[in-house]
């Protein structure tokens, strides 16, 4: 019992202890700043992406799905999960839209953070990203 009870109360070592645990606290500190400078930088990134396809269709008139998804795709770099893109127009005919009428582009996407991977089994976070900009067609449709 005595063993017990010098060994609890010695305090040889914890200066170390107390090194260590500092160190694992801002080790973690400084993960989560990094982690949250990458979501911002993605946020910026869908941000950029909605603006592009906005003055596409802007420069075009035409807001054609196909195309859009094929540049979307060489521009992403497959960072961002369940990337939609959906436009709100008042549509001259099929997928034109007159010259002066306004339309909406909404990006929806999320940016997964991987938290624990251990094995095969991956714990992760998904963070949601919203984007949306307005534009108005500068093409004339006869």
């Amino acid at each position: 019992m005595r063993k017990l009870k010098r060994l609890l109360t010695d305090r040889r070592g914890s200066e170390a202890v107390s090194f260590l645990l500092t160190t694992a606290m801002l080790m973690c500190i400084f993960a989560t700043i990094v982690t949250a400078f990458v979501y911002i930088s993605q946020c910026y990134n869908a941000s950029y992406l909605c603006r592009k396809v906005t003055r596409q269709i802007e420069v075009t008139g035409v807001y054609d799905r196909i195309e859009v998804n094929s540049q979307l795709s060489q521009i992403e770099g497959g960072d961002l999960q369940n990337l939609e893109i959906d436009v709100t127009a008042d549509y001259f005919t099929e997928n034109k839209i007159q010259l002066c009428e306004d339309f909406t582009v909404k990006l929806t996407a999320d940016y997964k953070i991987k938290i624990v991977q251990v094995g095969s089994k991956t714990l992760e976070l998904s963070l949601p990203i919203r984007a949306q900009v307005g534009g108005m067609s500068e093409v004339y449709w006869k």
